[in-house]
């Protein structure tokens, strides 16, 4: 998993970059409450429709023509001698170069993710949306929503999609022969994590047959996951871009049809609602007295990860008044139907199935991923009369962090006259950001990132906590201030650690850096940011959680969905008063 810091995108871009450009919100359903809850009923067709795939058991052929393909759906031929198991991405032809988008290639990368990428890899392929990933294949930006990113990849880097979704892994095959070559794949969608949908691996088995002729098969063994890229994109100039943007089905398509000049389909869940959109929808209905709307729903949106990045206007609480020397500012307020007091919200709801929306995990599951809460099992269980791990200790880490993003963390600080950024969004990996009030352990970093570390007083530094927010972790004395819950001179003297270079592990398994040690002060941070207010004695100590379960059209909340939604607020209000030290409060009023 990756840490925090690269997590998530700047914040205020990613809304707009989620759910595109957005003017003032409006209502998009109907409002009632189920005791402490909120629900919102969507509106007809908000959604959208999910396409969910329907080709396992299926070979699709490509046959070129022209400057096209015929496209032809028949019963699934698989060849069940894989070949070698690939050490790379890298392949290099030996028998023939395979004819694609107007060239011959002997070598390409295979991404774990299911695609095929051609070209050079020193560039980053077309800004369209078309970029090579990491690990082979191209790969998409990390919150796209796979309905646009098919478009997206047309007249980018020359690429064939087999199965293309992000964040799978495990294994790929090839077999090169004379005529033809044989790549498989038997890979899982990530497994155990806050951001996952499930706690086992699942099975996912795809196949394409390259032939020296230039036609393609994709074969479908077995697939569990229901959402992905499929499909074949040359680079087909700008001119034919337009036209080739209109999807096919390939469960219905036929030979006679075509040809085409990019074939795809994208298999997706549904879109996304906008996150102003449902800020207005619970404000109009009933009335603006939260602070903060945290989002929940029995299904899932076209994201690839469980949880949600958040945004919101930056409102003021009941007074209204703007916060400054934060540096995040009050914006757009009518645009979210509140006059002053909403301030920060989940972009999208958190699907009930999602490994976050759990209590804890199922028995038996374990780990050594750090990252993954099972790995914590005992020790957490420890505080607990039954032996268990807290409940919902994912759900906190994802409302904790993203409520914090309120506040935290885009300050700099100015030291000996250079002016050195924090974060920006995430505190940087190497700042002293020990928990002030620790939620469940007695060491922690803050849960908007940072780190705890211990210095070695021999130009090392052992790091005791990373910046990662599992288990569910507490704030920092810098985010408190941010806060307004704690007056500058509360805030101990910290330190950033820049130019990190690992030097090890200590005995325990933390790991050990070298690094250039810097002291920095609240005052350095007031120096740039100008002091914060209302200060300490003036500062919102009070706020009020709208805890919003989201249904479809003519459904109603599952069982499901309001035990878990009411166990997630029960827990945030004592989380938030346990992490604040009690000099905040936290509610979840309705009426």
């Amino acid at each position: 998993m990756k840490p925090i810091t690269c997590f998530f995108a700047l914040l205020l871009g990613l809304a707009a970059g989620a759910q595109g450009r957005q003017g003032p919100g409006h209502s998009i359903g109907k409002v009632t409450t189920n005791g402490d809850l909120i629900v919102v009923t969507l509106d007809k067709d908000v959604l959208g429709k999910a396409n969910m795939f329907d080709l396992t058991g299926r070979t699709l052929r490509f046959t070129p023509d022209g400057a096209g393909y015929r496209v032809e759906n028949s019963a699934l031929a698989w060849d069940p001698e894989f070949g070698a198991e690939m050490s790379s991405p890298q392949v290099h032809l030996s028998k023939f170069a395979f004819p694609f988008s107007g060239k011959q290639w002997d070598t390409f990368s295979v991404g774990v993710t299911g695609s095929i990428a051609f070209g050079e890899m020193s560039g980053s392929g077309r800004g369209r949306g078309a970029l090579f990933g990491r690990g082979g294949g191209v790969t998409i930006e990390r919150f796209a929503q796979l309905q646009e990113a098919g478009r997206a990849l047309l007249n980018g880097t020359p690429a064939i999609c087999v199965f293309f979704k992000l964040r799978m892994s495990g294994t790929r095959y090839l077999k090169e022969l004379d005529d033809r070559i044989v790549l498989t794949w038997n890979v899982t969608e990530p497994v155990g994590n806050i951001q996952d949908f499930t706690w086992t691996p699942t099975e996912n088995r795809f196949q394409t047959v390259l032939r020296k002729d230039g036609s393609i098969e994709m074969s479908y063994q077995t697939v569990a996951a229901k959402d992905a890229i499929v499909g074949v994109y040359p680079s087909i100039g700008d001119e034919k871009v337009k036209s080739a943007t209109a999807e096919l089905h390939f469960s219905s398509v036929k030979p006679q049809d075509g040809p085409f000049a990019a074939p795809f389909e994208t298999f997706h869940y549904l879109k996304l609602p906008s996150s102003r959109d449902l800020a207005c929808t619970v404000i109009q209905a009933l009335g603006d007295k939260f602070d903060l709307l945290a989002y929940y729903s029995d299904f899932r949106v076209d994201n690839q990860e469980a949880g949600t990045p958040s945004n919101g206007p930056l409102g003021g609480g009941p007074d209204g008044g703007a916060v400054t020397g934060i540096h995040a500012n009050q914006r757009g307020l009518e645009n979210y139907c509140t006059k002053g007091r909403f301030q920060w919200s989940f972009i999208q709801p958190v699907y009930v199935g999602s490994n976050q929306m759990q209590e804890r995990p199922p028995d038996g599951v374990t780990d050594t991923n750090t990252h993954n809460i099972a790995t914590y099992a005992h020790q957490l269980g420890e505080r607990t009369p039954d032996g268990k791990i807290p409940a919902y200790d994912y759900a906190m880490s994802q409302i904790g962090h993203e409520m914090g993003h309120r506040w935290s963390a885009f300050v700099s600080a100015r030291v000996n006259g250079e002016i050195i950024p924090l974060g920006p969004t995430h505190w940087a990996r190497g700042l002293q950001a020990p928990a002030a009030f620790p939620y469940q352990r007695p060491t922690e970093a803050s849960a908007m990132g940072g780190g705890v570390w211990q210095d070695n007083f021999d130009g090392t530094f052992t790091q005791l906590d990373d910046d990662y927010y599992v288990p569910a972790t507490g704030y920092s004395f810098l985010d408190l201030y941010l806060m307004g819950l704690i007056a500058p001179s509360e805030v101990p003297d910290f330190f950033i650690l820049r130019n990190l270079v690992p030097a090890g592990q200590d005995r325990n398994g933390h790991p050990i850096f070298k690094a250039d040690r810097t002291k920095v002060t609240i005052e350095d941070v007031i120096a740039v940011e100008g002091p914060r207010q209302p200060d300490v004695d003036h500062a919102q100590k009070k706020f009020n959680t709208g805890m919003v379960m989201i249904v479809e059209h003519g459904t109603k909340p599952s069982k499901e969905l309001i035990e878990r939604a009411n166990g997630i607020r029960e827990r945030w209000i004592d989380y938030w008063e346990t992490v604040t030290g009690h000099r905040s409060s936290m509610t979840s009023t309705v009426r």
